[in-house]
């Protein structure tokens, strides 16, 4: 496979998401990311879905055993904000390593920089573009933006700075 530049990778992230953002339908924040895993597209119906834990080691993770479903183990006491997050991050790997995922060669294409990946599209999730312009265009600032959301400070810092201004 040919090697991709960041901003090529990014866009195709961006409309990745821009397409689950589209079939979940949601016309305001906060972004329903569990509510997808547990109801994916028909394509993902048989790949993945989320489970509880009681861990100190993440705030979720993404796990598949060979040839199986797999599974978003999700740390049980996180707040919603860092839950949707870390949701919407893990929700990559599930894509990447489902069967259609890697028909598509995902894993060849996004699996080199996955740390970077998983952290913009979950971004780009849980702020799709068309409720950010909106957000933005009603003069919302910064300082209002992970609250609108549902998202953790951080995560809304880099969004905004991910997104230029409208």
């Amino acid at each position: 496979m040919n090697p991709i530049t960041r901003e090529e990778r990014h866009w195709f992230l961006h409309c990745l998401a821009q397409g689950l953002y589209e079939y979940m339908g949601a016309a305001a924040p906060p972004i329903p990311v569990e509510g997808l895993l547990q109801h994916p597209p028909d394509v993902y119906r048989d790949d993945f879905g989320v489970v509880d834990m009681y861990s100190t080691l993440w705030d979720a993770t993404f796990a598949r055993p060979p040839n199986g479903r797999g599974s978003v183990f999700v740390r049980i006491d996180l707040s919603p904000a860092e839950r949707r997050l870390a949701l919407a991050r893990e929700l990559l790997s599930a894509l990447i390593t489902s069967r259609h995922g890697r028909g598509m060669g995902l894993v060849q294409l996004l699996m080199a920089d996955l740390k970077d990946s998983a952290e913009y599209f979950a971004r780009c999730l849980v702020v799709p573009e068309p409720l950010f312009r909106a957000f933005r265009r009603r003069e919302g600032k910064l300082a209002d933006l992970a609250e609108a959301f549902g998202i953790p400070a951080g995560a809304a810092q880099l969004r905004w700075e991910d997104s230029p201004a409208q």
